[in-house]
């Protein structure tokens, strides 16, 4: 899959998820970040180009994005850990 319409995928699915509006990016800097700004009145995620290499990555990411916009804060790492168990 095409690197601009796999992007365009997972930024679809984590709006549909969330029910909001959300900006997406990926960066080159740093293969295994993850970022999510809850400041602004839009969230902002920025992922790490791993996304393309590893499925599960892009999973996890999403997953923790989804539910860091859902709860209005970022969950720890115990919580993320039962929220992955749970599906």
């Amino acid at each position: 899959m095409e690197s601009n319409n796999f992007v365009e995928r997972l930024h679809l699915k984590l709006e549909r998820v969330t029910n909001r509006d959300v900006q997406l990016s990926v960066t080159d800097s740093d293969p295994n970040f993850l970022e999510v700004d809850l400041e602004a009145g839009t969230p902002k995620v920025v992922v790490g180009s791993n996304v393309y290499e590893y499925p599960g990555f892009a999973r996890m990411c999403l997953e923790y994005a989804a539910a860091s916009i859902n709860k209005g804060r970022h969950i720890g790492e115990l919580e993320f850990h039962l929220l992955l168990a749970r599906n």
